[in-house]
């Protein structure tokens, strides 16, 4: 597997640990694999993509990413991926590459909504809910993911001229429903810019 797609599946296997662990309908097992995923990942996909021959750092990664996959099958997602799935259809952003850009920004959004990432941020070293989407910010630039939609190479006009009908089909879409914020329409549309420009999101 190409460095590039390691990181993609490993910040998608990482996605669904950090929306499945705030899910609206999360419970005491998939907060159990949530846990011991996201410290694996932590832990191994940095290894996994420097060095495609690690095959314990590979094997841990797939252990993560099953027990990931138990996690949100059960406790379902969030707007990460609401949102993620149109940057995928529309502008063709491999699928994990785009839950890693949005990610932070999310969490951000979210943490008003529940301290739940706060347990989180305390398997990588940390207290709180920025502290850790700082820290997935700098495993997000650690394995070659571009930190914004601007970045990634989105070209201006074509996002002007896609951003109202790309928020709309992700609030309609049914990862929204278990977000722990309800998020409105203008709320993903902000959401979305300032991701775009690489902004941090404050409200």
């Amino acid at each position: 597997m190409p460095a590039h797609v390691t990181a993609h599946t490993g910040l998608d296997a990482l996605a669904h640990n950090v929306e499945a662990y705030v899910s609206t309908i999360a419970d005491v097992y998939t907060d159990a694999f949530t846990l011991k995923s996201v410290d694996l990942i932590f832990k191994n996909l940095p290894l996994a993509y420097k060095d495609g021959n690690n095959l314990q750092a590979r094997q841990a990664m797939h252990d993560a990413s099953c027990l990931a996959g138990m996690a949100f099958t059960n406790a379902l997602l969030g707007i990460i991926h609401s949102m993620a799935h149109q940057l995928g259809g529309m502008f063709g952003i491999p699928h994990g590459c785009a839950n890693a850009i949005l990610m932070p920004n999310i969490i951000r959004y979210n943490a008003k909504a529940t301290n739940k990432y706060e347990d989180l941020a305390k398997i990588c070293g940390k207290q709180t809910s920025e502290e850790f989407a700082q820290a997935i910010e700098k495993l997000r630039t650690d394995t070659g993911v571009p930190a914004s939609l601007k970045e990634y190479g989105i070209d201006q006009k074509l996002w002007n001229e896609k951003l109202d009908y790309i928020t709309a089909n992700a609030l309609a879409d049914p990862c929204t429903g278990t977000n722990p914020r309800k998020a409105t329409l203008e709320d993903i549309k902000k959401i979305y810019q300032f991701t775009f420009d690489g902004e941090v999101v404050k409200f």
